[in-house]
């Protein structure tokens, strides 16, 4: 299997290392000022701690979408999935959802057409 080092690849790794390194540090920051708070109410930090594994599972669904529709319609799967997660307030998913409606799936639009081909493989169907 071939790995194609894209500059969309660069671009998504060095903005998720960013972001780690960033919330790393944040941690490393606030993390002594964590345990009175640790002890008096253990419940909030499970709450936010929850919340936030909701949202970090809710933007791996969302990219995972993305990566796949994307790849699907001939888009430029890392290039959307980057701006997706990386713009704030679902704005980035809005801005896909516009994109998509303008690109759509070869093979659908064949449907009179007899060669019918596979949009990931490019084999007949």
């Amino acid at each position: 299997m071939k790995v194609h080092f894209t500059v969309e690849k660069f671009v998504f790794g060095g903005m998720t290392a960013i972001v780690l390194a960033s919330c790393i540090a944040l941690g490393y920051s606030i993390g002594p000022y964590m345990g009175e708070f640790v002890e008096e109410n253990l419940t909030w930090l499970i709450v936010i701690s929850l919340l936030a594994l909701l949202f970090l599972s809710l933007n791996v669904l969302i990219a995972v979408f993305i990566y796949k529709d994307a790849s699907r319609r001939r888009m430029n799967a890392w290039l959307w999935m980057t701006a997706v997660i990386y713009i704030p307030n679902f704005i980035g998913l809005i801005l896909y959802l516009l994109a998509r409606k303008q690109h759509h799936i070869h093979a659908a639009s064949d449907a009179g057409n007899q060669d019918i081909r596979c949009p990931h493989c490019g084999h007949l169907i």
